[in-house]
């Protein structure tokens, strides 16, 4: 192995070790503390391997690209707030506000995407060193972020994977694949927009916690698609271009639309069964397909149908048993096919959501047992 590869290594585990202390001990990067590891690093990155910030030629196709990304993507979820509302984010203008927030993280940025960049092209983007130094900056950044969470409360543990996890690891992976390309203007440019966007723009989409953890997985995962489709394009034949396009193209609409379905912003939504109280029709790990009913459509609800409604902070889904018609509404008996006795509650329309109209056997599992694994 070359000096510059065993260089660059030590420089990574350097990082990663005090991440990984600092999980155990939080201080140590705590109040932008992580800024001095990152100045020390650039210090060490400058006098082993020296540091190269002259921009390459193809700096302006690839920020233009990622500038296209980012306006379609910020054009959606501000129409897709049109539906579910906006809010106030919790920062203002204020020169507090720009020293504490945005000034820290401008500054983290620049320092990650900096020693990525060099460590990578130092190297001559050894595989050992671009994986690595994925793994290592996904690491750091859930260290610095972490105590943000309280990972006691099974909800926050979701936010935490979703939120934190998940989406470091897809923005580490767009980070690494733009390193390779170019410098690390493109990916100062794409992670400034993104990330410090909230202290500029005080009012966003109320997207909730679970569209905002899968925005933020698949907007850097697309954007490194294009991206490495991008340096293809010379080589490849007009039909081969015209027939890798229509296939994101597609993907990209059967994610949006299994996003939407799972978001309850549409009349159909899908929801995991987690118990066998339906058995033997519909089972745990089964995924059935809702159609929300409004105000006219719940007076409608036969027996026999099978009812989605909230009760307790939980959905349930249960056959209906009986019908009752009074002069306040109608009202509905459920009970499970699986259980001896009926279910407790008389439902009105306020608590029903929907009814069952389809059933995919299995598909949802890997849910079941990730809730089971935190319970």
């Amino acid at each position: 192995m070359k000096t510059s590869h065993k260089k660059a290594l030590a420089i990574l585990m350097f990082i990663a070790l005090v991440s990984i202390v600092n999980f155990f001990f939080p201080f140590i990067l705590d109040s932008n503390r992580h800024l001095i590891l990152l100045g020390l690093v650039l210090v060490i990155l400058y006098l082993l391997l020296g540091i190269d910030i002259k921009g390459k030629s193809n700096n302006r196709l690839i920020i233009r690209d990622i500038l296209i990304y980012i306006t379609f993507y910020y054009l959606l979820i501000y129409l897709l707030g049109l539906l579910t509302g906006f809010v106030r984010t919790i920062y203002s203008y204020t020169i507090s506000n720009l020293v504490i927030n945005i000034i820290p993280s401008i500054l983290t940025i620049f320092g990650v995407e900096l020693i990525r960049n060099q460590l990578i092209n130092k190297t001559n983007k050894k595989k050992i060193i671009v994986v690595l130094s994925c793994i290592v900056f996904i690491l750091f950044e859930i260290s610095i972020n972490f105590q943000y969470y309280n990972l006691t409360i099974k909800d926050e543990i979701y936010l935490f994977i979703g939120l934190l996890v998940a989406s470091s690891i897809s923005k580490n992976i767009l980070m690494t694949v733009i390193a390779m390309k170019t410098d690390y203007l493109p990916a100062v440019v794409y992670r400034l927009l993104i990330e410090t966007l909230d202290f500029v723009v005080l009012i966003q989409p109320d997207l909730g916690p679970y569209l905002n953890s899968v925005v933020a997985i698949m907007l850097p995962i697309l954007t490194a698609i294009m991206l490495i489709n991008m340096g293809k394009k010379v080589k490849d034949t007009p039909e081969k271009v015209k027939k890798g396009s229509k296939f994101y193209i597609v993907l990209v609409i059967i994610l949006s639309i299994l996003v939407l379905l799972n978001s309850g912003l549409l009349k159909f939504q899908t929801l995991v069964i987690g118990s066998q109280s339906m058995l033997p029709m519909i089972d745990k790990g089964d995924v059935v397909l809702i159609e929300r009913l409004n105000k006219e459509e719940k007076d409608k609800v036969k027996l026999g149908e099978i009812l989605v409604y909230r009760y307790d902070n939980k959905i349930i889904c249960h056959r209906v048993v009986k019908v009752s018609k009074r002069d306040n509404g109608t009202f509905y008996k459920t009970k499970g096919d699986n259980n001896d006795q009926d279910d407790k509650i008389v439902l009105s329309r306020k608590e029903v959501m929907g009814k069952v109209i389809y059933r995919i056997k299995y598909i949802g599992l890997p849910s079941v047992w990730l809730n089971e694994l935190f319970n």
